[in-house]
């Protein structure tokens, strides 16, 4: 049986909600490290309320959609979470997913933690889901980083916020899926991302305790530096897919948003490429920082409108690995095309 040909409904971005997230400058970060903006290009971020948690995340991204798109749980085949919270949540990603598919009389779920390539991860788990009847599948990516940070240290601190972006697939929806895929297990030499339990942390109300563990992103010592030079290039790399004619077939790219420097790299590697066209690359980290899994589809929800209909959209992703497994590194690439 041949699988559908999906497409995008719409992208929203659901960490505006003022009952869940609140904005933090940075000024007013736990830890204000200096010159965070002229280092990363980010200004301010979302942070969720403490009494929020992913089952709240997910249930408002449920609200959110059927709302926009005037649809309920019987227009729906499937729900798909993503999320890098999976081993700090007092449940489990999959039965956070399953009670909110099952709430909304949904048939089918699944979850995943692909760090920072959640999107395209999540949208390939979403197409090959059972769905004969041509129904809504709808992709959540739930990020509540505040709760894995130490933000006491300047190497993750300063670059992560928390997001929360659902968007739904549909054969024959508005903006025709070309390709999306993630692989999780991509070498990792310099240790660069990882999870690790630790005492004497800070937690985002600024308050440290010395005596309870708390799992919290890590990062190599020279990771920093590595992925500097090592993601943009490879974002740029996945994007120049002969598929689509290389990067002359792309119209526009939107990368994860890991750090503003990143997509300034980007743009000057483009530069240095001297192609016939000049190819928009899209940075929207200023006011969301990096939300992983979130970060392309919030772009996208601030962006798309501005696109123009037949454009081929390259969303390139690259970051920690599947769980975070300890010297692995995750990436994927998710190909559409605007619709009218």
């Amino acid at each position: 049986m041949n699988k559908p040909k999906y497409g995008f409904t719409e992208f929203i971005d659901s960490s505006r909600d003022s009952a869940h997230f609140r904005t933090v400058v940075n000024d007013d970060l736990p830890n204000p490290f200096g010159k965070i903006a002229a280092r990363t290009h980010i200004e301010r971020r979302q942070i969720a309320h403490s009494t929020v948690d992913i089952t709240d995340m997910v249930r408002l991204a449920v609200t959110s959609l059927f709302e926009k798109l005037n649809i309920n749980g019987k227009n729906c085949a499937g729900l798909v979470l993503a999320s890098c919270n999976s081993q700090d949540q007092s449940d489990t990603l999959d039965n956070i997913a399953s009670r909110a598919a099952s709430t909304h009389e949904i048939g089918q779920s699944e979850s995943l933690n692909y760090a920072c390539s959640g999107f395209p991860a999540a949208i390939e788990k979403a197409m090959e889901m059972d769905n004969e009847e041509g129904r809504h599948i709808i992709v959540i990516m739930a990020e509540l980083l505040s709760n894995i940070v130490d933000w006491d240290d300047e190497n993750t601190a300063v670059v992560f916020g928390d997001g929360l972006a659902v968007t739904s697939i549909i054969p024959g929806g508005k903006h025709q899926i070309l390709d999306a895929w993630a692989r999780g297990d991509v070498d990792d030499p310099k240790n660069c991302l990882g999870f690790e339990r630790k005492k004497g942390t800070m937690a985002v109300d600024g308050s440290v305790n010395d005596e309870i563990e708390r799992l919290v992103i890590t990062m190599g010592k020279h990771g920093g530096r590595y992925l500097y030079k090592d993601v943009p290039q490879a974002l740029l790399k996945l994007a120049d897919d002969p598929r689509f004619g290389g990067l002359q077939g792309i119209d526009r790219i939107v990368p994860h948003q890991a750090n503003g420097k990143f997509i300034e790299k980007i743009i000057a590697l483009l530069k240095k490429l001297g192609l016939e066209k000049e190819i928009p690359v899209v940075g929207t980290i200023s006011d969301q920082a990096n939300t992983a899994s979130a970060s392309i589809p919030t772009a996208l929800a601030k962006t798309i409108d501005t696109y123009r209909p037949g454009e081929i959209i390259a969303c390139p992703a690259k970051g920690a690995g599947e769980e975070f497994e300890e010297g692995k590194l995750s990436h994927g690439l998710l190909v559409f095309k605007v619709g009218e």
